[in-house]
């Protein structure tokens, strides 16, 4: 017996505090066509690390997500109100999340927490 997941629940703007995780953690989905914004404000990590990388993943029902973008956030970690933002677009209409891809230059047992994470699909604002 195979069990199919498919998107449910997707919001398209999203925010949570307090949010963190090691390499591999998985944000919620959201829905979006054309633009993606993605914050960070406030960053840290237990090791000291000042970087984390984001990949921004299109969730394909039925067949491989795809990965669209990476982006390497570093000002998040000057302080609390610090932000850092990445931004695609041009994209299709669908369910997107993003990764942790990586922290610092790689560090498996590292973890970051951020005070504030945003995602904006807004391109006017």
């Amino acid at each position: 017996m195979f069990t199919f997941a498919t998107t449910t629940g997707a919001w398209a703007n999203w925010t949570a505090y307090n949010w963190g995780g090691a390499q591999g953690k998985l944000s919620q989905q959201w829905t979006d066509e054309s633009y993606n914004e993605i914050n960070f404000t406030g960053c840290d990590e237990v090791y000291g690390r000042k970087s984390v990388d984001i990949a921004l993943w299109q969730q394909i029902d039925w067949g491989t997500d795809k990965k669209h973008d990476t982006s390497t956030f570093t000002n998040c970690f000057n302080g609390s109100g610090y932000k850092s933002t990445a931004t695609q677009s041009g994209l299709p209409y669908d369910s997107y999340y993003f990764e942790i891809d990586q922290i610092g230059s790689g560090c498996v047992s590292c973890a970051i927490i951020v005070d504030k994470v945003n995602v904006d699909t807004t391109a006017a604002d």
